[in-house]
């Protein structure tokens, strides 16, 4: 596996991308999911993961949260920045997605499409106790078993459906759909109304759709 840039630089990504992580949700007010998808469109996460050096080493955390501020929403906030003690769930989770994204190589999308931020947040009891190696691990095994895809995401493939227009056809959330699909609910103790209404909009019978 050829990693973006050297290790050397991994504990300075790290910083930043925690503080990043923290910045927009404790001094901004975006969640950290709505951050991450911010962070992945503007293009700065490509730039960020490939070890481009004007991000990894030229600017802090909070400068990079503001640049992807400014790509998405084309204002640039001058929100100071809080002073923190202690680093916080979602800084953790920002420091360890870093790490997590050099180690594998995989593109930042790739990892939010199937382990979102907030999950990763969740995570920080009991992982930020731990060796960093149980949490790439345990990303990894997550990561995994959800690329096999649940029967839900693969009646709405094989329709050639993307997740929005599922929602639209459906009446369902788009994030609902998403935490079927990344098993972060159980869909075999969703509501029948729900599967049903995915059933159909699927062509497919609303037991089709069960894990079991």
């Amino acid at each position: 596996m050829t990693r973006a840039y050297d290790e050397v630089y991994v504990s300075r990504a790290q910083t930043a991308m925690g503080a990043m992580f923290r910045y927009a949700e404790e001094d901004v007010g975006y969640t950290p999911d709505t951050f991450a998808e911010m962070f992945v469109h503007s293009g700065v996460a490509d730039l960020f993961g490939s070890g481009d050096f004007r991000f990894l080493v030229g600017m802090s955390g909070i400068e990079i949260a503001r640049e992807v501020l400014l790509r998405t929403s084309g204002q640039y906030t001058l929100t100071e920045p809080s002073f923190h003690m202690e680093k916080s769930a979602t800084y953790w989770a920002g420091w360890a997605i870093a790490y997590y994204q050099w180690d594998t190589a995989r593109s930042f999308r790739a990892i939010f499409e199937v382990l979102p931020m907030e999950e990763i947040r969740e995570m920080y009891s009991p992982y930020h106790e731990m060796d960093l190696r149980k949490f790439v691990e345990e990303a990894d095994r997550r990561i995994l078993e959800r690329r096999r895809g649940t029967r839900l995401k693969q009646y709405r493939k094989k329709l050639g459906l993307s997740q929005s227009e599922l929602a639209a056809a459906s009446g369902t959330s788009v994030r609902m759909i998403q935490y079927y699909e990344q098993r972060r609910k159980d869909i075999d103790k969703a509501q029948a109304d729900t599967v049903c209404r995915l059933a159909r909009a699927l062509h497919c019978r609303a037991e089709d759709l069960m894990e079991g």
